[in-house]
């Protein structure tokens, strides 16, 4: 990209895919799993991979107990609705730094790559669940390749400016009592004509590839405008007010932890049900945070052995997903029945195995939350270990323990076996 910064690029992207209203997505409709438990909002928290020698739970760890680790002791705050995944196979879809199969279960040969936040954000639109944004992606790194979220087989770019973000999610979203919803929309249809003329600006200043990408974001936004033309959307959250505005700053991950705070705010005003933060990138960030150190995430702690100071960022990571979880304990649920938490469903997923080895045949994943009765959980935790099953049930199953049931559409069709299901030990 010559004429245009990348970082200004990949901003103005990032909003656009924010708003995308993400049509269905297309496919027959064989493949379905039985629904039990119903979350009404999926959060992923999303990092690197990490070193499955020293992250893995200690022995003794079992489905009615977790022996914690130093690397994610803090998580043992949560341990009563806290079910850790281990030992599950990405069959090469994720099995190096940047791969697209963390999210995807595709990898880099497939097509039509689509990410689980994406797929299920459609599923909820097909339902008749429609909200203000169908889904948010935020964090990551603005200066690194996106490989994390996609859709259509197009890598999305999530919104990193915690400022940005904030200016998105609750422009025109949280209105005094009297104001009608007529006001709501059109301060909505104006935020979209901003996001849509700065998109337009740029069209010309991007080389052929950028400009298709740019196209479709334009098309998403231009569906999204006929949807509100179309429906008259209510305030979220019953009265629900924006939370103080955020400051950007040079710490990526603290941007990130920023843009955390921002995407459970949106769900307690029930802007979204959907949201996913990013913490990083898996090709490189840069740490200054006096908790961890100084030093790059990946050539540093993650590729030169330095186990000390990864154990320190897998600690802070885990601070921030508990913090989170017990957050959504303070929150009351949109609809006035229980709390966020309770209706939550909370994942951490990576993108990769181990990331020292760079395998993809050690996925990891940490489900918690209340998550309305869908995750089967004991008072010491659960573990459940994966055994060489497809990484993709825990994908599947984050869609259906959010009430969907057909699966058509998602990952790969070729694993054999019960990989179109998800994850049997999970569900309550």
């Amino acid at each position: 990209m010559s004429r245009i910064a990348r970082r200004a690029f990949a901003k103005h992207v990032g909003l656009a895919a924010l708003l995308s209203p993400f049509l269905a997505s297309l496919g027959d409709r064989s493949a379905s799993a039985q629904v039990t438990g119903r979350a009404k909002y999926l959060c992923l928290f999303v990092t690197p991979g990490t070193s499955s020698r020293d992250w893995t739970p200690a022995a003794g760890s079992s489905e009615t107990r977790i022996a914690f680790t130093p690397m994610n002791e803090p998580l043992s705050v949560i341990k009563d609705s806290l079910v850790i995944v281990e030992g599950l196979d990405s069959f090469g879809t994720a099995g190096t730094h940047g791969s697209p199969g963390g999210l995807c279960a595709k990898g880099y040969s497939d097509f039509g790559h689509v990410s689980i936040e994406q797929f299920v954000s459609d599923r909820l639109a097909e339902s008749g669940e429609r909200t203000a944004i169908p889904n948010l992606i935020l964090g990551g790194h603005p200066g690194q390749m996106r490989s994390t979220f996609f859709r259509s087989g197009m890598a999305l770019a999530p919104i990193a400016s915690p400022v940005a973000a904030f200016d998105t999610i609750f422009a025109g979203a949280t209105t005094p009592p009297a104001t009608m919803p007529s006001d709501l929309l059109r301060r909505r249809r104006s935020v979209l004509d901003v996001v849509r003329g700065e998109l337009g600006a740029l069209s010309g200043q991007l080389g052929a590839s950028e400009r298709y990408r740019l196209e479709l974001h334009l098309d998403s936004i231009r569906q999204l405008e006929e949807r509100l033309a179309a429906s008259e959307m209510e305030p979220g959250g019953g009265g629900c007010r924006a939370p103080a505005s955020p400051v950007d700053g040079s710490e990526i991950l603290l941007q990130n932890a920023a843009c955390l705070d921002l995407a459970i705010d949106a769900m307690a005003c029930d802007l979204t049900r959907v949201v996913a933060v990013e913490f990083g990138n898996n090709n490189g960030t840069q740490i200054a945070i006096p908790e961890i150190g100084n030093g790059d995430w990946h050539s540093g702690f993650i590729h030169s052995g330095l186990i000390p100071e990864l154990t320190r960022v897998e600690r802070w990571l885990a601070q921030r997903f508990a913090g989170a979880v017990t957050r959504a304990k303070s929150l009351a649920a949109p609809d006035g029945r229980g709390t966020l938490f309770d209706q939550t469903l909370f994942v951490w997923a990576r993108d990769m195995g181990d990331a020292p080895s760079h395998t993809g045949n050690d996925m990891r994943f940490v489900f918690a939350g209340g998550a309305g009765g869908a995750l089967r959980t004991s008072p010491e935790g659960r573990y459940v270990a994966g055994r060489g099953e497809a990484h993709q049930r825990a994908l599947l199953s984050c869609a259906t323990a959010m009430g969907i049931s057909n699966l058509d559409g998602f990952g790969r069709t070729n694993f054999g076996g019960d990989s179109r299901l998800p994850l049997a030990g999970i569900g309550a």
